[in-house]
């Protein structure tokens, strides 16, 4: 397996050949049987008596004879007196083998009457043990009352398939048995069964229910849960009181009523039994009471279920106790036991188990004790740490006895949730209110500040254990780890060959296991090293370690992190192949890759595909999509994924400050007035979200896209105030001090700006990519001969020798190279030097980048302005083919019937846009109006989908070809009615859909403008922010009551950016009004790039003038009858032109 994967690593663009998938052969002799009439019952004539008292009717065995078309004619009278063991004929294939009536061996004698036993009849009694999973009890049964295998292939009445049916050997199926008993019971051989028959068939009965019970649902349990009352119904008063054969009814019964629900019967039941059973047989005990509780956990919830474990825990208590305290009372090892799995898993989906105990707050100490001890254990152990936490501090609050250890556990809980604030502030808690520095206070500092990648307090903490002779296996590798997370990839190798100087030939207690392998691994693939990685992968493979999930999880990392999704579907696909099922924690990885390439639709696909896995998603795996939907501009989505979090009642999916921040997120990115997000974040603040360095910066964002500087640096203070309190490794960062810097660009104030940039460097913070974009931008955009130069020599200065190393991110290098080289090629573009624009793109390339969609049409557009349409042909097709990679995520999805990637399946894939509107723009200014046609059909058949942009340059296209008619319907049916469904404001909100999902895979819906990407430049975002504060008016302000944080986002995504963004563009409008005054002086459009579309004088006597005029004046009127709400949206846009005309003349004359 891991040269396969060593290949993956080495080659990231590995070409993919889809495995192929066998199809099923079904089976087809199920359809070689002839159609029937269903035939007269055979007893239809004749009237039976019942036989039992109660709801039982035979009726389901009528059925079974109607079923079986083999047995028709012998139903209808026809042939033959033989039938098979169920009343059938004997080549009824319910049966393997032949056999005639009279071949039945005799019945056995009546042993049971089935009318109500009098008093003075002697009950049936034995010593057998009475354990429901008991080898000899089944034993007895079995050999008691049913017959030899020998017999088996000579018996076919009712009563020996139905005692067959019960044999230890013989699969078990509900229905089956079931059938089979409501045909004994209608046959003259139920007087031959014996009580302890049906106490067996119950009792096999109940194991199956309950094995079925969690898939089914309460309706499946409810209508076995009868079935098996009326069996225990008939044993009732059989056999001699607590009896092993009463006490096995007794735990039937007690199950039965749990199945229906009749949970005080069950109690009752449950009561009588745990006062038979002795101590050596409580597992017995517990078994029902872990049916008890699960019934309950469905036809209540789990709180009630934890008010029954209060009240019975003399019974169940010690079995739910955490393992070391449990070891300190019994003195032995104990294991977790799955009573204990059952009743943890209950518990932890209480909603809030910190709110619970605050309300019992008047319950005795002891009884809030054993809750707070119980729900604790649960949640840490359930990986819901931020739950743990909260019940933590309440537990503190009530001034409650915490053992240390447990408490350390939720600081693990929560370094494995990435919440290192909380984790470093209980961890200094609990150091601060105790003297203890045993073992496992030690390792689990060690612990957290390795996660962080603080290599000094892992260090002290190591000395500590080392000095103490406590160093284990795991505690080397938590120092490697830490070191591997601050990026120090040789320190990491050098304490490997440290602890392990030959691994080969090590100690058996000193050899590398395979998490000391995979560090290293990590390692490597953090710093993108994939030489490293590969040697590591074989090292230990043949240290005879194969890879597992956690190794295949790196890999995965490493390349989503480069947006290789064909290399992603390799690992996945390698995984599946070696017996591994991807993780939540893998789906979640993927869902992030498909996040950034704005593809919400395909983010989607994985999800429902990760469902069908099994996948119990989590809060994070659901805030990826969210997320998704936020890149992409899927704003809906947003909003349907933030009220699914927030009406879900499950606690591992709580609105976090990671939900919250997406939803900021949201806000930022589509223009959101500054003041909406400031009441967001402080209703936040006030109902006691904390919030971290990812929140503030987001608002800090808000408010330097309004221009709002001083409250950007007054927030700023108050987050490096906050930041002091965290206890983490964040201190301020270059990304938000970048932030502050762009804005102060933005304003023109260049002095600021210099300041935050020294002041970051004072810090010892390295600049990133970003922090010289917006440097680079602000000089380009100046674009004098002076500011080029000043931003050239820039650029050199930060690419030359070693300094590019340190703001260069492995992983990203290529947009890193990207970000530098961009803002000098789009100024070169608009200076019309196309030469300059090829010089940087290709000095990009030689220092290690690579070609993005971005990139080229940046070139594409250099080319357009020049004219040089051949240079543009010759870069179209790399466009083309990088636009269609981006696009394809087939690999993703192989088996599955449904592809996202499908053309006429995808909805909103906006990749190709902006390049595309180039490309049309420079080919019909050309004349070339034919290819445009032809592009345009390819690249709908391809499923890119097409923004405001693409049809207002369309509608150019369509003019300069001589088709004013087209541009006009174009303006007309698409841009004009999306622009009226984009103001549509306040459209439906369901605050609790039932799903998450936004898209299905059907065809794109014309009648609906596609979403556009969000605003990643600030100036459109400033921009939007005051459109949308004007036209939305008191529509955006949140009720201080409400926590209702997605209605001011319901609102925008229906006022910004669309309602700005899907309208004919002003210079459609002037291009359209010229055709108008073109066509009412009688002149014809003419094609661009026709010899012809030159102006000519024409004779106004000739019959070519008179001609043309008349065509004109035919053209006309059908613009206007055809056309009539674009003929008023450009007469609304000549007024417009003329009142600013007069403004501006009378502002010139005073």
């Amino acid at each position: 397996m891991i040269e396969p994967l060593a290949a993956a690593v080495v080659n990231s663009f590995l070409l993919r050949t889809p495995a192929g998938r066998a199809s099923a052969l079904r089976p087809s002799l199920d359809h070689m049987g002839r159609s029937i009439r269903r035939p007269l019952l055979r007893d239809f004539f004749t009237p039976t008596a019942r036989q039992w008292k109660g709801k039982e009717k035979a009726v389901d065995q009528d059925v079974d004879y109607a079923q079986c078309a083999e047995c028709a004619e012998w139903l209808l009278g026809v042939t033959h007196e033989s039938c098979c063991v169920m009343r059938h004929s004997v080549w009824c294939p319910r049966r393997n083998h032949i056999l005639m009536i009279n071949d039945a061996v005799p019945r056995r004698p009546q042993t049971l009457s089935h009318s109500a036993s009098p008093s003075n009849i002697r009950r049936y009694s034995s010593s057998l043990p009475s354990c429901s999973n008991s080898p000899q009890f089944n034993h007895i049964l079995t050999t008691s009352s049913s017959p030899s295998p020998e017999q088996w292939d000579i018996q076919t009445s009712p009563l020996n398939h139905f005692l067959s049916l019960l044999q230890g050997n013989h699969p078990f199926n509900l229905d089956d048995a079931w059938n089979a008993y409501q045909l004994l019971i209608a046959s003259d051989d139920y007087q031959h069964l014996k009580p302890l028959d049906i106490l067996n068939f119950a009792q096999k009965l109940s194991t199956a229910i309950e094995a079925g019970g969690e898939d089914n649902g309460a309706s499946y349990l409810q209508r076995w849960g009868t079935r098996l009352a009326a069996l225990n119904e008939r044993l009732e008063s059989v056999f001699e009181k607590h009896s092993s054969e009463d006490v096995m009814r007794l735990k039937l019964v007690a199950r039965g009523s749990a199945f229906v629900g009749d949970l005080d019967h069950a109690i009752i039941t449950t009561h009588e039994l745990s006062d038979l059973l002795i101590d050596g047989r409580r597992e017995e005990l517990l078994e029902i009471y872990g049916t008890l509780i699960r019934s309950m956990a469905l036809h209540q919830d789990g709180e009630h279920v934890l008010d029954f474990i209060l009240a019975e825990w003399a019974n169940i208590g010690m079995h739910l106790l955490p393992l070391s305290t449990r070891l300190q009372s019994l003195g032995i090892p104990v294991k977790p036991s799955s009573f204990q799995d059952t009743i943890y898993s209950i518990l932890a989906n209480i909603p809030d188990a910190a709110s619970l105990l605050a309300k019992r707050r008047h319950w005795s100490l002891e009884t809030r004790q054993r809750i707070g001890a119980l729900l604790l254990d649960v949640l840490w152990q359930e990986t819901l740490a931020e739950d743990a936490y909260a019940l933590l501090k309440e537990m503190r609050a009530q001034r409650m006895s915490i053992q240390i250890d447990m408490q350390l556990q939720v600081v693990r809980s929560l370094v494995r949730a990435d919440s290192f604030i909380r984790a470093n502030e209980l961890y200094r808690t609990i150091s601060e209110s105790t003297s203890t520095r045993h073992k496992f206070f030690i390792s689990t500092g060690m612990l957290l500040a390795a996660h962080q990648g603080d290599i000094d307090r892992t260090e002290e903490y190591y000395s500590q254990l080392d000095t103490a002779r406590w160093i284990t296996s795991q505690d080397r590798a938590t120092l490697m780890h830490a070191y591997a997370v601050a990026g120090r990839v040789g320190k990491v190798v050098e304490l490997f060959h440290e602890f392990f100087s030959d691994p080969k030939n090590s100690r058996v207690g000193t050899k590398p296991s395979i998490v000391h392998y995979s560090i290293v691994v990590y390692a490597h693939a953090e710093r993108a090293d994939y030489d490293g990685l590969n040697f590591w992968l074989q090292a230990m493979s043949k240290a005879g370690h194969n890879p597992d999930i956690y190794v295949y999880s790196i890999i995965l990392n490493s390349f989503a992190a480069r947006g290789e999704v064909e290399s992603v579907s390799t690992v996945l696909d390698q995984m599946r192949a070696a017996k591994i099922m991807p993780t939540r924690v893998l789906y979640t990885t993927v869902i992030s890759l498909l996040a950034h390439r704005k593809d919400p639709v395909s983010a989607e696909a994985i999800y429902k595909r990760a469902l069908r896995e099994g996948i119990a998603p989590d809060r994070k795996m659901i805030t990826s999509l969210m997320n998704a939907h936020v890149e992409a501009g899927s704003w809906t989505g947003v909003v349907r994924v933030f009220d699914y979090l927030k009406s879900s009642r499950n606690p591992r999916l709580r609105l976090s400050v990671e939900v919250y921040n997406t939803l900021l997120k949201a806000y930022v990115l589509i223009g959101a007035p500054f003041q909406v997000v400031s009441t967001i974040f402080r209703k936040l603040e006030a109902m006691g979200i904390q919030p971290n360095g990812r929140m503030y910066t987001l608002i800090i964002q808000s408010a330097c896209d309004a221009g709002y500087m001083n409250i950007a640096n007054r927030i700023f203070a108050e987050m490096q105030s906050a930041s002091k309190d965290w206890q983490t490794t964040y201190r301020v960062d270059a990304f938000v001090l970048t932030i502050i810097m762009a804005g102060h660009l933005r304003l023109g104030d260049k002095r600021s700006a210099k300041a935050v940039y020294d002041d970051m460097c004072e810090r010892g913070i390295q600049p990133t990519s970003a922090t010289f974009y917006h440097i680079l931008r602000a000089y380009g955009n100046e674009r004098t001969e002076e500011s080029l130069q000043i931003a050239e020599g820039f650029l050199k200065t930060i690419m030359a020798g070693e300094s590019s190393a340190s703001w260069i991110p492995p992983q990203t290098r290529a947009a890193a190279l990207e970000h530098v080289h961009g803002p000098l090629m789009l100024a070169y573009t608009k200076t019309d030097k196309p030469e300059e624009v090829e010089r940087l793109f290709q000095s990009m390339l030689d220092a290690g980048g690579e070609p993005s969609l971005a990139s080229l049409a940046v070139l594409l557009d250099a080319y357009r302005r020049s004219g040089d349409i051949e240079a543009v042909h010759g870069l179209w097709p790399q466009i083309w083919q990088l636009a269609l990679r981006l696009s394809k995520t087939d690999s993703l999805f192989d088996g599955e019937d449904n592809t996202p990637s499908d053309p006429m399946k995808r909805q909103g894939n906006l990749l190709l846009c902006a390049p595309l509107s180039i490309y049309i723009d420079a080919l019909s200014a050309a004349g070339e109006h034919f290819v445009i046609a032809e592009m345009w059909g390819k690249a709908r058949s391809h499923g890119f989908s097409f923004d405001s942009h693409n049809w207002n340059h369309l509608a150019v296209a369509l003019v300069r070809a001589a088709e004013p008619e087209r541009a006009f319907e174009i303006v007309e049916r698409v841009l004009l009615p999306y622009q009226r469904q984009s103001e549509a404001v306040l459209r439906d909100r369901g605050l609790f859909p039932n799903s998450l999902f936004t898209f299905d895979t059907k065809p794109v819906d014309v009648s609906k403008p596609v979403s556009q990407s969000p605003m990643h430049r600030s100036e459109r975002r400033a921009y939007q922010s005051k459109m949308a504060t004007k036209r939305s008016g008191d529509a955006l302000e949140m009720d201080p009551t409400s926590d209702d944080f997605a209605h001011p986002l319901h609102i925008l995504h229906q006022i910004s950016p669309s309602w700005n963004v899907w309208r004919p563009h002003r210079a459609v409008l002037v291009l359209l009004s010229g055709v108008l005054r073109h066509l009412e002086s009688g002149m014809f459009v003419q094609p661009m790039g026709d010899r012809s579309s030159a102006p000519q004088a024409l004779d106004p006597d000739s019959n070519d003038a008179f001609t043309r005029g008349n065509l004109a004046r035919e053209m006309l009127d059908r613009i206007y009858l055809n056309y009539p709400d674009t003929i008023h949206a450009i007469r609304l846009h000549e007024r417009w032109i003329a009142r600013k005309s007069s403004l501006t003349t009378q502002d010139d004359g005073w």
